[in-house]
């Protein structure tokens, strides 16, 4: 025997929108994926993104390291007479020092110039060649040469690390 319910009967309609509530297994299984698939679609984006901002940062740190504090002349010297040294600077005072080099003074043929250019960061080294100059005796200077400049450490790339007097 038929069961025929009423349309208008409110138990169909119940039953009804219980049925449409009511979503199968394979209707939950497609919403579960699909749900995943966009996830996944934005945690790599993210990863990537992720990925190339810490290649840049390490790329960005490598070259501050290789311009600032890796020297690019390890060790070197230079002999001559110092012309100048003092302290300059509005925040970080630094000594900045010029010289004559041997080369430069056996030179009859071009004009005079002050070629050599260097900064101090020992303080007590600074001093001992600020009594040196204008003296005329000859002095050969061991200087470190940095790619790039830092406002403390003065502004030459050429930083000296001790003298000798001759």
């Amino acid at each position: 025997m038929a069961d025929y319910n009423d349309y208008f009967d409110g138990d169909a309609a119940e039953t009804d929108e219980n049925k449409q509530t009511e979503e199968t297994p394979e209707q939950r299984e497609a919403k579960e994926i699909e749900g995943q698939t966009i996830g996944k679609r934005g945690n790599g984006l993210r990863k990537v993104m992720a990925l190339v901002l810490a290649v840049v940062a390490v790329v960005v740190i490598v070259w501050t390291i290789v311009v600032f504090w890796m020297p690019y002349v390890s060790e070197a010297q230079q002999r001559g007479a110092i012309v100048q040294v003092r302290q300059e600077g509005l925040i970080f005072k630094t000594f900045e020092g010029q010289m004559i080099t041997d080369e430069r003074l056996a030179d009859t043929v071009h004009v005079y110039q002050r070629d050599f250019i260097f900064s101090v960061e020992d303080d007590s080294i600074a001093r001992d060649l600020m009594e040196l100059q204008s003296t005329g005796k000859r002095v050969t200077l061991t200087y470190k040469e940095y790619r790039g400049t830092l406002p403390w450490r003065g502004s030459s790339k050429i930083i000296v690390t001790g003298y000798r007097v001759k």
